[in-house]
C-alpha cells in the first residue's frame, strides 16, 4: 500500500448570510398570512440569495384567487410550458420582490406540442 504526502487546500464554507437580512421576507410573508388568511394555501420557498420569495399553488384556480387578491395584472401572467405547464407572475409585496405560480395547468397534446414561432428560431410551448 502506497500513501500520498499530496495535502489538500482545507474546505472554506461560503457565508450563507444572516437571518436577520431576510426580516423583510418573514414580515412580508406574515402580513400575506393576515391580510389573505382566507385564500388557499401555498407552498412558500425563501430564497437565500436575497430578499425575495415564491407562491406556489399547486392548481390554476388557486393561483387566480391569489392574483385576483393582490390586484396583479392578467398581462402580466405567462404560460410557462417546457415540459408541464405552470402560470407565473411576479411583482412586490411590502417592499419585497415575489413570484406567483400557479401549476398542474392543463394541456391537450396538441399544445404540449413544441412549435416554431413563425419568422424566428424560437421554440414557443
Amino acid at each position: 500500500m502506497t500513501t500520498s504526502s499530496q495535502t489538500f487546500p482545507a474546505f472554506t464554507a461560503p457565508d450563507p448570510g444572516r437571518t436577520s437580512e431576510q426580516a423583510p421576507v418573514f414580515e412580508a410573508l406574515m402580513s400575506l398570512a393576515a391580510e389573505f388568511a382566507d385564500l388557499p394555501r401555498p407552498y412558500i420557498v425563501v430564497h437565500c440569495t436575497g430578499p425575495t420569495f415564491v407562491i406556489q399553488l399547486s392548481h390554476p384556480s388557486h393561483f387566480e384567487a391569489w392574483r385576483e387578491a393582490l390586484g396583479l395584472p392578467t398581462e402580466s401572467v405567462e404560460l410557462m410550458a417546457p415540459s408541464s405547464a405552470w402560470l407565473e407572475t411576479s411583482a412586490r409585496y411590502r417592499g419585497v420582490e415575489f413570484q406567483l405560480t400557479g401549476h398542474g395547468v392543463p394541456l391537450t397534446p396538441e399544445q404540449a406540442k413544441p412549435q416554431v414561432v413563425e419568422g424566428s428560431s424560437a421554440v414557443a410551448a
